[in-house]
């Protein structure tokens, strides 16, 4: 486990020159009283929620996508009451969709690598938070941001 996270964090590496900072654009969003991200390339498209289709038992629920199907990811049924007004679409490395329901618009952050930190094995399988690779913490005027980082290819829960 810790090899893919240090192989996803050499994926989160961009940079725009080489004298630019390297950094990473992640797609930051509020879900319940924490803040995620995925990185901007794994993220195909924002857009108003869609009608979803399943059982509604497991957080998890099939829509479509012009004539793609998506797996859509109810993280915040999984984790929180919070209810989704838009959808990230995001594509693994599979290239299957998939949809996360979010309050609000998601916010595009160019965080520097040196603030994104590889969780550790030990909080990743004790929190609920499991599908969660890294941790950014951003100082901001008031509260510093703390930022925990998608990966898309572990979002649906293990069996």
């Amino acid at each position: 486990m810790k090899n893919a996270a240090n192989s996803n964090l050499h994926n989160l590496k961009h940079s725009r020159s080489q004298n630019a900072v390297k950094s990473q654009k992640l797609v930051v969003f509020g879900m319940g009283n924490i803040t995620l991200a995925l990185p901007s390339d794994a993220v195909f498209k924002v857009t108003n929620q869609v009608p979803v289709y399943g059982s509604g038992f497991n957080g998890v629920g099939l829509a479509h996508f012009g004539d793609r199907q998506m797996t859509i990811v109810e993280l915040h049924r999984r984790f929180f009451t919070v209810k989704g007004k838009y959808l990230i679409i995001a594509e693994n490395k599979a290239e299957k969709l998939y949809g996360i329901p979010v309050a609000a618009v998601p916010t595009l952050m160019d965080v520097p690598l040196s603030r994104i930190q590889v969780l550790s094995d030990s909080y990743r399988h004790a929190d609920l938070l499991a599908i969660a690779t890294h941790v950014c913490h951003i100082p901001q005027a008031e509260t510093p941001l703390t930022v925990f980082l998608l990966d898309v290819d572990q979002l649906l829960p293990s069996s």
